[in-house]
């Protein structure tokens, strides 16, 4: 019998939206998201670095955060570091390479002191990998912080939107056990992949799961509003014995008729359900 998955939340889904962004750190109201978030019923909350401006590169606030935790019974297990979709590691000059390069050092250093063990880097969208060259350069440049990760217990989840074979063949050439994948069902579904196919292809490197619904070729919107068939998503899950944790990364609903906490509790419900329904 495969452990049953821990629910969490995206950082920033708790509180209303920074100037009508889907997804940001929400600098006022962070800490009192974890609150929110047990009451909300999730065990975990996903974090959000996007801004250099960041409390958790602060090394003041590694106690404050460590309490939070303490005081909510929420884990903060991963990062979602949106900020190397605009700094990325790759198509850059050598110079800001050189700058994301020593972010990325930092925030492994940082996670380490908070016990987080996953930095997920987004390679979707405006940090999408586009060719061969693209490939090669991030794959050098993951290269310089490997011995950091061989000295703490970091892991680095790429999240991209190649085709399950050419992710699994770029995993390979990488070859380390800290570079891992991280797995988004509607990002998924919105590129026209089947997940049963992509989940046991990639299946040894997964660490890290966003639970989302999109149209195919289309946004993303409501869980259970799109086109994910989250039957066979939460079954090839199962069927892979991935026992990580599922941070929810739902559509935001119109905040003058749905708080973001209503929202969240109804996508909770909406992922529990599968679970008790495929987790035996």
């Amino acid at each position: 019998m495969t452990k049953k998955p821990k629910i969490g939340i995206m950082q920033g889904r708790l509180s209303k939206s920074d100037k009508g962004k889907i997804q940001a750190f929400p600098f006022n109201t962070w800490k009192q998201e974890f609150k929110k978030a047990w009451k909300c019923g999730f065990e975990v909350i996903e974090w959000i670095f996007d801004d250099f401006g960041n409390p958790i590169l602060n090394p003041d606030r590694v106690l404050e955060i460590k309490s939070l935790c303490k005081i909510s019974n929420i884990q903060i297990n991963s990062i979602c570091a949106d900020y190397f979709m605009k700094r990325k590691l790759f198509y850059e000059s050598e110079n800001n390479i050189s700058k994301n390069i020593e972010i990325l050092k930092k925030i492994i250093i940082q996670s380490e002191k908070l016990g987080i063990s996953i930095i997920e880097i987004p390679l979707v969208d405006s940090s999408s990998l586009k060719n061969n060259n693209d490939k090669f350069e991030l794959k050098k440049n993951i290269e310089k912080i490997i011995y950091l990760l061989d000295e703490t217990s970091v892991n680095i989840v790429l999240e991209t939107d190649l085709s399950p074979h050419n992710f699994r063949d770029l995993l390979q050439e990488i070859n380390h056990p800290k570079i891992l994948a991280n797995y988004d069902s509607g990002n998924s579904t919105s590129l026209g992949y089947n997940s049963e196919e992509e989940l046991t292809i990639l299946k040894k490197w997964i660490k890290n799961v966003h639970v989302k619904d999109r149209k195919i070729h289309g946004n993303t919107v409501p869980l259970g509003k799109g086109d994910t068939d989250f039957d066979l998503f939460f079954k090839s899950l199962e069927k892979i014995q991935y026992s990580g944790d599922l941070i929810i990364q739902g559509a935001r609903k119109d905040e003058e008729i749905f708080s973001p906490e209503k929202t969240c509790i109804e996508y909770q419900k909406f992922v529990k359900g599968y679970l008790n329904k495929y987790y035996k």
